[in-house]
């Protein structure tokens, strides 16, 4: 911030963590476009893990709900220009710089739309989800068909309305506006969480016509997929595609979803130069394996990446998540212990949590509640911008059910 304020720049901030696979497909295959690099002349780019002690100053300010989550700052006054939550293509993400700097240049926003977006992104970049809310609803509602952020402005309205857990909001919000959102990746992000929303309602009409509407838009992505989007986008959209027709309940449609992803991911990592960018579709491919019934290949893929990767935590913390749903409980175990010695922050306090089930399973009632209580006590410790109310009420809920159930 200080060398931007020295030299007139915007601050681009890459919100990221290790354990992320879109943040990896992000640096891996847009971040780093050709395209991207003549904006260094009016731009610092900056990547902040948001699981290191050293940036919970910066999450306390701006707050990440989604990983990743890309800020532009304005350097003299630190407030945001632009926010975007999750994948985008080349062509969006250097549009939200273009945007951003002309709002440094000219800092009030003409039109009616452009305004409340404004709004609405410094709400949502500042976790006001209620503020966030009505300055999108009002984007939406004052912007063009053809107005370009439109598509952005429709997904961060239900985001918020999905955070929130304003579920029937949500899920009418999506049924009105999926159809209209697109772009490489936000029609699936959409979907995705209208989805989540509608599966929080009970059966009716809501319910039907949101899932209904989601559905529609991830055939046709996922059919036609759209221009500039990756292949961790395309999978996602198979993903989501896939859990959604199993909820629908057509399991075979399901499964052939699954085995496209499957496919398309295997075929990248086929074509990746180096581990470290095989790396980025290792969490997509094991979850595929697994919904196929096919976890071993799973284990052997992740115990393969983590002889390449000796230094990685993420390789034996899949591991461990795949051995546990397969009952291979003592390996589950050493899998997660290894990943546990070498992650730090938030994601090695959901290790702990992992290791608890796993001891929990394997009847360690001592084990289970001494990494339960050494959950609690990580989670009290983080500073305010990585800490989680929500997070630490469920560890102190599940340590408070292990101490009930200990022996006398």
């Amino acid at each position: 911030m200080a060398r931007a304020r020295a030299e007139g720049k915007a601050v681009f901030v890459d919100a990221w963590a290790p354990w992320c696979h879109t943040c990896l497909s992000m640096q891996a295959y847009v971040l780093n476009d050709p395209s991207l690099r003549p904006l260094a002349s009016r731009v610092i780019f900056a990547a902040v893990d948001t699981d290191k002690p050293a940036s919970a100053a910066f999450l306390e300010r701006y707050a990440v709900k989604a990983w990743p989550t890309f800020f532009v700052l304005d350097p003299t006054k630190e407030r945001v220009l632009g926010y975007w939550s999750g994948s985008g293509s080349v062509g969006e993400i250097r549009g939200l710089l273009e945007e951003s700097l002309a709002l440094l240049a000219d800092s009030a926003p003409k039109d009616e739309a452009s305004r409340a977006f404004a709004e609405a992104r410094a709400a949502h970049a500042a976790g006001e989800l209620d503020r966030a809310i009505r300055s999108y609803e009002a984007t939406v509602s004052t912007s063009a068909p053809t107005w370009p952020r439109r598509s952005a402005a429709i997904l961060g309205w239900i985001q918020t309305l999905h955070g929130a857990r304003a579920w029937e909001p949500c899920a009418r919000a999506g049924t009105a506006h999926l159809g209209g959102v697109v772009g490489a990746a936000l029609p699936a992000d959409a979907a995705s969480y209208v989805l989540d929303c509608a599966d929080h309602l009970p059966d009716g009409a809501d319910r039907r016509a949101a899932r209904a509407a989601a559905l529609a838009r991830l055939r046709a992505i996922t059919t036609r997929p759209p221009e500039g989007s990756t292949i961790d986008d395309r999978a996602d959209a198979l993903g989501t595609l896939s859990e959604g027709l199993q909820a629908a309940g057509d399991t075979a449609g399901a499964k052939a979803a699954q085995e496209q992803r499957l496919a398309l991911l295997e075929a990248a990592a086929r074509a990746a130069k180096t581990p470290e960018e095989a790396h980025t579709f290792d969490y997509l491919r094991a979850g595929t394996y697994v919904a196929l019934g096919r976890a071993n290949e799973a284990v052997r893929m992740l115990e393969q990446r983590e002889r390449e990767l000796p230094t990685s935590y993420e390789p034996p913390a899949r591991l461990a998540s795949v051995l546990f749903k397969i009952g291979k409980l003592p390996e589950a175990q050493a899998a997660v212990d290894r990943a546990i010695a070498r992650a730090y922050g938030p994601r090695k306090l959901r290790y702990l949590k992992l290791r608890a089930d796993i001891q929990k399973k394997r009847g360690d009632a001592a084990g289970e509640l001494a990494t339960l209580r050494d959950e609690v006590n990580g989670y009290q410790a983080l500073p305010p911008g990585q800490a989680s109310p929500e997070v630490l009420a469920d560890a102190r809920a599940r340590l408070a059910d292990a101490e009930a159930r200990a022996p006398r």
